[in-house]
């Protein structure tokens, strides 16, 4: 079972991009980087040695399944899926338009339901939101699904209109600089 932190898949990959060039740096950075590129199976039988020799065979796509393997996902599609899956709705440089936020999802439902607005899931939170940030998210032109959803991303009343919602809010994350 992968129990995965919340993390920003743009950090996932800075640090792949970060143990790749440790790894080809003849520093004291290197040994660690190449052990964590050992544990890989592409790698099983080679040594740091052989890495150091062989720098072009060892690929940014290699430091992305440390990263995954690290996180506990056999590959880094199935790593990077989860962290869109939860993190698809969270901006930081946003949070100052976030009403209330919550660890528990009845909680933010009974606030939800007393002062309305939208209900948002960031991973395990919950939490309330108006129109200043859905529309800081790049979702606020899609009023029809939202109502259809009944404005609840953790509970949605339609689960097409959800679907649909969701795609607009992947792409938007992944749109993201």
């Amino acid at each position: 079972m992968n129990i995965l932190k919340p993390v920003r898949l743009s950090e996932l990959k800075t640090q792949a991009s970060f143990l790749l060039k440790d790894l080809h740096r003849q520093t004291e950075v290197f040994l660690p980087s190449a052990n964590r590129f050992l544990q890989l199976p592409d790698f099983r039988f080679k040594t740091a040695n052989w890495l150091t020799e062989n720098p072009d065979k060892v690929l940014l796509k290699h430091a992305y399944k440390v990263i995954a393997f690290e996180n506990n996902f056999k590959e880094w599609a199935d790593l990077k899926y989860a962290v869109i899956e939860n993190d698809c709705l969270y901006r930081s440089s946003g949070v100052a338009f976030i009403h209330q936020w919550f660890t528990d999802y009845q909680q933010a439902e009974t606030y939800f339901q007393k002062n309305g607005g939208y209900l948002l899931t960031f991973w395990k939170d919950s939490v309330v939101c108006g129109d200043e940030y859905i529309n800081y998210i790049g979702l606020g032109d899609f009023q029809d699904l939202w109502q259809k959803i009944g404005y609840n991303w953790a509970k949605p009343a339609d689960v097409k209109a959800f679907q649909s919602l969701k795609e607009i809010a992947k792409k938007n994350y992944l749109s993201q600089k």
